[in-house]
């Protein structure tokens, strides 16, 4: 074998067991002890699982804190920042940065990130070419995605239409959108009309960002709903934040979930930036500001989590570890039966890979070998404590050991 994990812990069963990886997929999963293999890694009763996921990122503006800091820790104060440096950031910069935030996702596990970009007047397209070539030089240890993003509408502005659909050919993998930044909701239907006109041409994705206000006026993810259904991409269409689902009265709620259902759109809850962002206000009780994720979660919607920002305007804290997102996304809707813990501790793996669209993905045999070896042998632990992983696998390569926690050689070079 090329590499043997040995006394390692399954993500599904908590069993026992030893992993022989080959050819960069798994090639053995049992109880009984492995031959040796070209490099070893003993998990120490860790578990192993699928590599993690990152489903909603802005990799352009992480790190951006120190320099632009958000005095009134707004939505708007930290859209209005960013809007007034993006035009004059300096691409080796942004490279830098960007490189940063993606070796430390890696360093947690993640193995697959997605990014909106900001496609505006400003932005251009030239933060986007930067993020193309950083996706390029990370290509073999990371997967990235671009998501065209026009943060400040598109539904009256021809010239941002146009730059949308120069995103996509530029390199973008999926549309983005905030239907809820558009005057009203016709403006918003139209901007996801034009979305999907957009995606239908170049068969891709959509991920757009929905309702991320406290105004339960807004309900645009009805629309989406609507018109994926119509459309006929079931199964390709996120919907981000979708905070004011939270503040809907039941029937309306109730209604307009059983329609993301049967549009199989994927809600992916950002608990970091949307507690901090949303329902702020002076009196109490304060809102969490955070989706109805144990509702979504109970109709049978695939939800999955995102740090959404990492110490910039937007959020002035994170360490792109998806564990820690998904130990806020517990608390922030009282997940913590057995079950529920599973459903958080899947939202960053299974239910992501089902966004994704990955058809191979697990600890079992024939799969790639695309693993992280964590120190905690259970769910409820690995959300609690999210200590340093043991090992990071990539297409059977290891790119990380934590030699501090973890005993590993490699034969070749004893």
């Amino acid at each position: 074998m090329d590499l043997v994990i040995r006394n390692a812990v399954l993500d599904a069963s908590g069993e026992r067991v030893e992993i022989g990886i080959q050819d960069g997929r798994i090639a053995a999963v049992q109880k009984d002890d492995l031959p040796p293999g070209r490099q070893e890694l003993d998990a120490q009763g860790g578990m192993v699982s699928p590599a993690l996921f990152e489903s909603h990122f802005h990799l352009d503006k992480a790190l951006l804190w120190q320099d632009h800091q958000n005095q009134s820790g707004t939505l708007m104060e930290a859209i209005r920042i960013y809007s007034g440096i993006k035009d004059r950031l300096d691409e080796a910069d942004i490279t830098r940065r960007a490189g940063a935030a993606l070796e430390t996702a890696l360093k947690n596990g993640v193995l697959w990130l997605r990014s909106h970009v900001d496609v505006d007047d400003a932005a251009s397209l030239r933060i986007l070419r930067t993020l193309v070539a950083v996706r390029q030089a990370y290509q073999d240890r990371i997967t990235v995605q671009l998501v065209a993003f026009p943060q400040h509408g598109m539904a009256s502005d021809p010239a941002i239409v146009d730059m949308m659909w120069k995103a996509m050919e530029a390199g973008c993998d999926l549309v983005g959108g905030m239907p809820h930044g558009e005057k009203d909701m016709d403006a918003a239907a139209r901007q996801i009309e034009i979305a999907f006109e957009i995606a239908r041409h170049f068969d891709a994705g959509i991920d757009m960002h929905i309702d991320e206000t406290d105004d339960p006026a807004w309900h645009s993810l009805e629309s989406l709903a609507d018109q994926t259904i119509a459309n006929g991409w079931q199964g390709r269409v996120c919907a981000s934040h979708c905070v004011a689902l939270s503040l809907w009265d039941e029937p309306m709620a109730a209604r307009i979930i059983e329609k993301v259902r049967q549009a199989g759109i994927t809600v992916i809850t950002n608990p970091p930036v949307n507690l901090l962002l949303q329902g702020r206000q002076d009196a109490y009780p304060k809102r969490r500001g955070v989706t109805r994720i144990k509702q979504l979660l109970e109709a049978g919607v695939n939800v999955v989590c995102g740090q959404d920002d990492m110490l910039d305007m937007f959020y002035p804290f994170g360490k792109l570890d998806p564990l820690e997102t998904a130990l806020m996304a517990a608390h922030c809707d009282h997940l913590s039966s057995p079950a529920e813990i599973r459903a958080a501790f899947d939202m960053p793996r299974y239910h992501a890979a089902k966004a994704w669209g990955l058809r191979e993905y697990g600890v079992q045999v024939g799969c790639p070998a695309d693993l992280v070896v964590l120190q905690e042998s259970t769910p409820v632990d690995a959300l609690r404590l999210h200590q340093p992983r043991r090992g990071v696998i990539r297409e059977g390569r290891l790119l990380l050991a934590n030699q501090c926690s973890t005993q590993w050689f490699d034969r070749n070079n004893p």
